[in-house]
Protein backbone atom coordinates (compact mmCIF):
# COMPACT_ATOMS: atom_id res chain seq x y z
CA UNK A 1 0.00 0.00 0.00
CA UNK A 2 1.51 3.57 -0.88
CA UNK A 3 -0.51 5.99 1.81
CA UNK A 4 0.42 9.73 2.27
CA UNK A 5 2.84 9.78 4.95
CA UNK A 6 5.31 12.05 6.43
CA UNK A 7 9.36 11.58 5.33
CA UNK A 8 10.86 9.00 6.67
CA UNK A 9 13.43 9.71 9.76
CA UNK A 10 17.08 8.79 10.22
CA UNK A 11 17.70 5.75 12.54
CA UNK A 12 19.25 7.74 14.98
CA UNK A 13 16.64 10.46 15.20
CA UNK A 14 13.48 7.68 14.76
CA UNK A 15 14.87 5.54 17.79
CA UNK A 16 15.19 9.00 19.96
CA UNK A 17 11.87 9.51 18.43
CA UNK A 18 10.48 5.99 19.69
CA UNK A 19 12.65 6.63 22.88
CA UNK A 20 10.38 9.75 23.67
CA UNK A 21 6.95 8.76 22.72
CA UNK A 22 7.62 5.73 24.98
CA UNK A 23 8.79 7.48 28.61
CA UNK A 24 5.57 10.20 27.47
CA UNK A 25 3.29 7.22 26.75
CA UNK A 26 3.40 6.42 30.84
CA UNK A 27 2.37 9.49 31.79
CA UNK A 28 -1.29 10.61 32.82
CA UNK A 29 -2.53 13.67 31.08
CA UNK A 30 -4.24 14.81 34.08
CA UNK A 31 -1.25 14.03 36.60
CA UNK A 32 -0.22 16.98 37.78
CA UNK A 33 2.91 19.02 37.11
CA UNK A 34 5.42 18.90 40.05
CA UNK A 35 7.55 21.86 38.80
CA UNK A 36 4.37 23.99 38.91
CA UNK A 37 4.76 26.37 41.92
CA UNK A 38 2.86 29.02 43.12
CA UNK A 39 5.21 32.05 41.45
CA UNK A 40 4.28 30.20 37.87
CA UNK A 41 0.44 30.75 38.14
CA UNK A 42 -1.36 33.92 36.45
CA UNK A 43 -1.83 36.70 38.89
CA UNK A 44 -5.66 36.58 38.12
CA UNK A 45 -6.21 32.28 38.69
CA UNK A 46 -8.28 30.99 41.25
CA UNK A 47 -6.91 29.15 44.53
CA UNK A 48 -8.34 26.21 45.58
CA UNK A 49 -9.70 27.08 48.80
CA UNK A 50 -7.39 26.12 52.07
CA UNK A 51 -8.95 23.00 53.32
CA UNK A 52 -10.52 22.57 56.79
CA UNK A 53 -8.65 20.06 58.07
CA UNK A 54 -5.38 18.06 57.16
CA UNK A 55 -5.26 14.09 57.41
CA UNK A 56 -7.91 12.12 55.49
CA UNK A 57 -10.70 11.91 57.85
CA UNK A 58 -12.77 15.10 58.11
CA UNK A 59 -12.41 15.88 62.61
CA UNK A 60 -16.01 16.90 62.71
CA UNK A 61 -18.25 14.31 60.99
CA UNK A 62 -15.58 11.20 61.03
CA UNK A 63 -16.22 10.81 56.84
CA UNK A 64 -13.16 9.27 55.14
CA UNK A 65 -11.97 10.62 52.18
CA UNK A 66 -14.42 13.43 51.69
CA UNK A 67 -14.12 16.91 50.93
CA UNK A 68 -12.18 18.96 53.06
CA UNK A 69 -14.50 22.16 52.65
CA UNK A 70 -17.45 22.31 54.22
CA UNK A 71 -19.91 23.05 51.05
CA UNK A 72 -22.57 24.48 53.27
CA UNK A 73 -20.17 27.17 54.55
CA UNK A 74 -22.17 30.48 53.36
CA UNK A 75 -25.44 29.91 55.22
CA UNK A 76 -27.89 27.84 52.77
CA UNK A 77 -25.99 28.19 49.52
CA UNK A 78 -23.36 25.22 48.46
CA UNK A 79 -19.81 26.38 47.04
CA UNK A 80 -16.89 25.72 46.62
CA UNK A 81 -13.88 28.29 47.06
CA UNK A 82 -16.77 31.08 47.05
CA UNK A 83 -18.33 30.16 43.86
CA UNK A 84 -22.12 28.75 43.99
CA UNK A 85 -22.35 25.35 42.89
CA UNK A 86 -26.43 24.46 43.39
CA UNK A 87 -27.60 26.01 39.89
Amino acid sequence: LSRPAPPPLPAKEQREFEKLVREKQNLSPFSKNKSMDAEELHPHARRNPDPDFEGDTNPLTGEVGGPKKDPLSWQREWTYGGRATDF
